[in-house]
């Protein structure tokens, strides 16, 4: 189903939940002897909500259509990060990233990524 063909939610919203969700990762890292990844993918949510072009964002810098796929990065990212061998993951970060990538993608989901001009 394409974007014209579904109505979802408002951009404002989803930029809101993203750092909600950026959130919960960084708080998650704060309580944690390996913070690293959770407090790096945070990061990366909230500059990636704060860089798009929506009523949420700070800078807007990059579109929505790019902003759509950065999150698909994203949610892969927090995926990989969960099950690599590489950097050491605690048990509360490899439950909260996966986790996270899922709320993030039932938000990507429903979100209307257009605009008004007819993004």
């Amino acid at each position: 189903m394409s974007d014209e063909d579904r109505s979802g939610r408002p951009f404002w919203l989803h930029q809101i939940v993203e750092y909600l969700i950026a959130g919960v990762l960084i708080a998650s890292a704060w309580y944690s002897p390996e913070p690293a990844v959770q407090a790096v993918l945070g990061g990366m949510i909230i500059a990636n909500a704060a860089l798009a072009d929506g009523p949420a964002g700070a800078f807007h810098l990059i579109g929505r259509t790019l902003h759509k796929w950065i999150d698909v990065g994203i949610m892969l990212l927090l995926l990989f990060a969960a099950f690599q061998g590489w950097v050491d993951v605690d048990t509360t970060g490899r439950i909260a990233l996966p986790s996270m990538s899922a709320a993030l993608f039932v938000l990507w989901l429903n979100t209307d990524f257009g605009d008004e001009r007819g993004d």
